[in-house]
């Protein structure tokens, strides 16, 4: 505890004193004059009765300031007044409260005739402080006419209304390092300028309308920049502005970009944040610290976006478990304190980015918190065209790019500048000004399928096909087969694929749910019985039809209360429910049940109208795509397509 105790001060010469070691530095000055105006607002305080205080300065770069000018606002009374001095001061800057220093702090409370906890809006106080304090304020901003009073006071100069505005939004360490003695106010001020210009200067780069293939994302980005200048004019309040989205999509669609673009868009400050960089500061009370100075930050600086990265991390508190369970926790509930705690959050546009949106806690994307949820996903061929333009920044303009946006279907604007780039290098090792083929000589090349494995993809598709139209399942649109693939390690190699439309709105009954797994073992049966055995095709990574026909009967089984049991097991989000999975033999045992069953199901389907699967699988090989009209009057023109019962 630092304890200040100035006694033997009284009457006149006391009060000189007090004035003269006062106005010897004029920041103090104006720290003393905002903690003197926060505690007038407790009647004890106003009274020269005992007090205890609790006082939340603003900015740990201020901090020291208003620490030594703590015992200038705390002591100041008795000196000038008279009488014996019985005051403490009691101050935590950036550090966790102890059960030993509440104690303390309570046993100081009840003692001393005066107390002043001073502590930084990170750190807050001990709730048994809170209740046997007279009053918990906080510091308010420095008010113009303190700085001229303070100037004339402590400096002996004249500052105009206009620069002690100015001056008034400067932290305290930055005034105090530009307005010494014998140095003019407009040049302080200067000199103050340009040494917050750091802060509010943006980073260069593009803007929304310089992206491309944001689809959802780029309109509501739009809205947004359009809202905020209707705020900023008084048009609308702030209730009216979309103040917390989530963005979430696959890794490399540009979250990132886009925040700083939207930032741009909007004319206002981006404040970055996320755990990671929360948590490199050091322990639980330097994240929650960190945590909070990104919030405070944004604040001061509203209208701002603060960019919360990698959300997901953060984790959700009902499957916390073990020994960091409660380490999580107070994260969980430090962040959600900071979205929407008591402080006014008027200004701050919050963006969350993340890949799996399914992983946040529920608490975090109910109404009033990111309560809007934007996708980016990867980009289509127009997208694609557009960020190989941005990146090639002025190259190339006469050329036509639609031949390179073909090739990178399914290409993220990361890998897509990463293309660029290597066409760059391309061109800067031959000396040369870069060209088209700079480009396509940079694509995969492709590799022609064998066509036994053209011939299998051709069957295995075709038999989704029987299989959902035997069923009434799905609406067909389209079945395709490749000549050709670009090998890629990091993907699973599609040779073909069928395409449906999902109804809107969906029942989920026992039986449609049955017969879209039917519908997913279709490949790999017609694979069995029109080639004798089936390949690793069916299964492999996630999105193969294994998997999503497995998610389909744990669901079913765990979690739907439509199999042989009704215990609700786990959530029917895929992370809850393979778990359960490895977790329990008997649901796993029941599971393969399921899906055993229909695969005999959809064999004998497969078996019944093997000339339609033979007559399909021959045209899509002829013709590498057909349509659903295409694939019904093959049907008709084989033995006709037989609807089989349910069940």
């Amino acid at each position: 505890m630092d304890k200040y105790k100035l006694v033997g001060f009284r009457g006149e010469g006391g009060q000189n004193s007090f004035r003269s070691r006062l106005q010897r530095s004029f920041p103090r000055f104006l720290a003393y004059c905002g903690m003197m105006r926060a505690c007038r607002s407790v009647p004890q305080f106003r009274r020269r009765k005992s007090y205890a205080i609790g006082l939340s300065v603003p900015g740990d770069a201020d901090f020291d300031i208003y620490n030594a000018a703590a015992s200038y606002a705390a002591h100041g009374r008795a000196i000038v007044h008279g009488g014996d001095d019985d005051t403490e001061i009691v101050t935590r800057n950036g550090s966790r409260w102890t059960k030993t220093r509440e104690m303390e702090l309570l046993a100081t409370s009840a003692k001393r005739h005066r107390v002043l906890v001073v502590v930084d809006k990170g750190t807050g106080f001990p709730d048994s402080f809170r209740l046997a304090a007279d009053g918990i304020v906080a510091v308010g901003p420095i008010l113009p006419r303190h700085v001229i009073a303070g100037a004339k006071l402590c400096l002996g100069a004249d500052v105009t209304p206009e620069q002690a505005a100015f001056i008034a939004t400067v932290p305290l360490a930055i005034i105090s390092a530009a307005m010494r003695p014998g140095r003019s106010i407009s040049h302080a001020v200067t000199l103050m300028k340009k040494a917050i210009q750091p802060k509010q200067k943006e980073v260069s780069g593009p803007t929304l309308d310089d992206l491309h293939g944001l689809g959802e994302a780029g309109a509501w980005g739009r809205e947004l920049a359009t809202d905020l200048a209707d705020w900023r004019a008084g048009r609308i309040g702030w209730e009216d502005v979309d103040r917390g989205v989530l963005l979430s999509g696959p890794p490399g669609t540009g979250k990132t970009t886009f925040a700083g673009a939207l930032a741009r868009s909007c004319g206002v400050r981006l404040v970055l944040g996320s755990l990671a960089r929360w948590q490199a500061k050091g322990h639980l009370g330097d994240l929650l610290k960190a945590m909070r100075g990104a919030f405070d930050e944004a604040r001061e600086n509203a209208p701002s976006i603060i960019f919360l990265d990698e959300i997901d991390a953060v984790g959700d508190r009902e499957r916390f478990n073990g020994d960091n369970a409660q380490y999580c926790v107070e994260v969980v509930s430090a962040l959600l304190e900071c979205i929407d705690g008591a402080e006014s959050r008027e200004g701050i546009v919050i963006v969350g980015a993340c890949n799996h949106p399914h992983r946040l806690d529920a608490a975090l994307v109910r109404a009033g918190r990111l309560d809007r949820h934007v996708r980016i996903s990867f980009p289509d061929q127009e997208g694609r065209e557009g960020i190989l333009r941005w990146h090639l920044q002025g190259l190339l303009p006469d050329a036509d790019l639609s031949a390179v946006a073909v090739a990178t279907e399914g290409w993220s604007g990361a890998s897509l500048e990463q293309l660029v780039r290597q066409a760059r290098r391309r061109a800067r090792r031959g000396r040369r000004e870069m060209v088209l083929d700079d480009l396509s000589a940079e694509l995969p090349r492709p590799v022609a399928i064998p066509a036994e494995m053209r011939r299998r993809a051709a069957v295995h598709e075709t038999g989704h096909v029987i299989v959902a139209l035997a069923l009434a399942c799905g609406e067909l649109v389209s079945v395709s087969v490749e000549s050709a693939i670009v090998p890629d390690p990091q993907r699973l190699q599609n040779g073909g694929g069928a395409c449906f439309r999902d109804k809107s709105i969906k029942e989920r009954t026992h039986d449609e749910l049955l017969d879209s797994i039917a519908v997913r073992l279709g490949g790999i049966a017609a694979e069995e019985v029109i080639l004798g055995q089936r390949s690793a095709g069916g299964g492999g990574g996630r999105g193969s039809d294994l998997h999503t026909a497995t998610l389909l009967a744990l669901a079913f089984e765990a979690s739907y209360g439509l199999g042989e049991g009704l215990a609700y097991l786990a959530g029917d989000d895929e992370e809850e429910l393979l778990a359960a999975l490895k977790l329990d033999r008997f649901l796993h045992e029941r599971v393969d049940r399921i899906l055993l069953d229909q695969l005999r199901r959809v064999t004998e389907i497969i078996e019944r109208q093997r000339l339609d699967v033979e007559g399909v699988a021959a045209a899509l090989l002829a013709k590498g795509s057909l349509s659903a009209g295409e694939v019904r009057e093959i049907v008709a023109g084989q033995s006709g397509l037989q609807l089989v019962e349910q069940g």
